[in-house]
């Protein structure tokens, strides 16, 4: 799947756009709070922290510290507002964990990630805070000879108990006719189903761009259902809190311009949120609601360093009222906006 950098290191997944997480809010709290984001410290996307800020820019703060090398990504706020989830990732290998909110804590959720396990990425806590949603690479995994399994799982907010929603009849020892992968989870209000996307190899339009679309999952892997159509690229979904709408953006290959969306949880009333028409270049990347379900804070550029890179932004729900909130002349992006401490 596509971010400003890859998610998914491993081969299958090695694709680039705007990072993004998607969200869980939560009933513990709807008042807004901070937003977490992920900000890189070399231009090689190899090296970066986790940082949270205000929704007005104040109160900036350093979360993880990690060494050159090693990429802190994916920030997810627990319901409470007391932990962030995360992704570690030192080269191919990323694992996850989650950290109280003043940086202390750190405690190691990818235990059971062992033997053909590559990777797990992508943490999204569950709205009552029990479980988190997140994606498992199962190999060996090559793009063009060895068939792999890139699938939605559940665990308990400890790390045990995994449980694989997506994909439960994929075999990793016979390559699939259609291979799908699965990545971006997100909850819906109620904790009954996910919302994600999925990259299918039947859609492939050339050397790196194949097509993805917004699915939504019972947890136990029934109910399948596409909301968006293949052609829209549709890719890092996040459910509002209210449930009326799932929130996204389009043509994540970046062959296309790509703007931000809104569609009802049963694929109706589909429409842009915002509208960029600047000529095929990635402006828009992954997309948070506010707790209170009345803003998106939103990866987006130009923001005001390099002309590459993006800054933290926040809008209302129709695209009005635009605001950077990092105003940082490096890379800041995969926000999600967490709740007021409980």
């Amino acid at each position: 799947m596509k971010r400003f950098i890859t998610v998914l290191a491993t081969a299958v997944a090695a694709s680039t756009a705007l990072l993004g997480a998607a969200s869980a809010h939560a009933a513990a709290s709807k008042e807004n709070g901070p937003i977490a984001f992920r900000r890189f410290f070399n231009p090689s996307h190899t090296w970066g922290a986790i940082f949270t800020i205000n929704p007005d820019g104040t109160g900036l703060r350093q979360i993880t510290h990690p060494s050159k090398g090693v990429l802190t990504n994916e920030p997810n706020w627990s319901p409470d507002g007391q932990w962030i989830a995360y992704q570690r990732s030192t080269g191919d290998n990323a694992r996850l964990y989650k950290i109280r909110a003043d940086g202390s804590d750190r405690i190691y959720l990818s235990g059971t990630c062992t033997g053909m396990c590559l990777e797990d990425v992508s943490p999204d806590w569950s709205p009552n805070g029990r479980l988190i949603a997140f994606t498992r690479a199962i190999g060996p995994c090559d793009e063009f000879h060895t068939p792999c399994r890139i699938a939605l799982y559940t665990m308990h907010a400890d790390g045990t108990h995994v449980r694989q929603v997506t994909q439960q009849r994929v075999s990793t020892t016979v390559r699939p006719k259609h291979r799908v992968e699965d990545g971006g989870p997100g909850w819906s209000p109620d904790g009954t189903r996910l919302v994600f996307e999925r990259r299918n190899d039947d859609r492939f339009l050339g050397p790196g761009l194949i097509e993805h679309a917004i699915f939504t999952v019972r947890l136990d892997g029934t109910g399948l259902r596409r909301l968006t159509p293949w052609g829209l690229d549709a890719a890092q979904p996040d459910w509002s809190p209210d449930g009326h709408w799932i929130l996204f953006h389009s043509h994540e290959n970046g062959d296309r311009q790509d703007n931000a969306f809104l569609v009802h949880p049963n694929g109706t009333d589909l429409h842009r949120v915002t509208h960029t028409f600047t000529g095929g270049e990635s402006t828009w990347g992954g997309s948070s609601f506010s707790p209170d379900g009345t803003m998106i804070t939103t990866a987006h550029k130009p923001g005001v360093g390099k002309p590459g890179n993006p800054d933290i932004w926040v809008m209302n729900l129709d695209g009005s009222g635009l605001r950077d909130v990092t105003n940082s002349v490096i890379w800041d992006s995969a926000p999600d906006w967490g709740p007021s401490p409980s």
